[in-house]
């Protein structure tokens, strides 16, 4: 059995990989890949659900919407987690409801994870 004896680190690299590559592909900026790769390594099992929201967003957003995927590090405690940044040149009014439906598709699925997964806007220009 060819996979039998690969080490299981070894293929989550591999996807982890794949992941960051498919996300770019999509118009996903990761400033930091090598924070999130880390991120994802640590937390393996939010590699499908990252994938999955990124999509959905750049979806629910046209192209002209920055989407941007960073490792958000909690300045008064020792806390990190994944978060999507979305930044807009001009920001709709309605940008925080359209973010809040996207959680409300996603946040059951939290549930379990080792990691955390934040979809926000920080109301920078892209």
């Amino acid at each position: 059995m060819p996979g039998k004896y690969l080490n299981p680190t070894i293929i989550e690299a591999v996807q982890i990989e794949k992941v960051l590559n498919q996300l770019q592909q999509d118009g996903i900026t990761i400033p930091r890949p090598s924070e999130v790769r880390d991120y994802l390594i640590r937390y393996s099992d939010m590699t499908d659900l990252v994938l999955s929201v990124c999509g959905l967003t750049r979806q629910q957003f046209d192209s002209q919407v920055q989407l941007s995927l960073e490792v958000y590090h909690d300045p008064e405690i020792e806390d990190e987690y994944l978060t999507l940044y979305v930044r807009q040149r001009n920001y709709d009014d309605d940008i925080l409801s359209t973010i809040e439906d996207i959680y409300a598709q996603y946040e059951g699925k939290l549930t379990g994870k080792s990691g955390w997964f934040l979809m926000t806007t920080d109301f920078r220009s892209p």
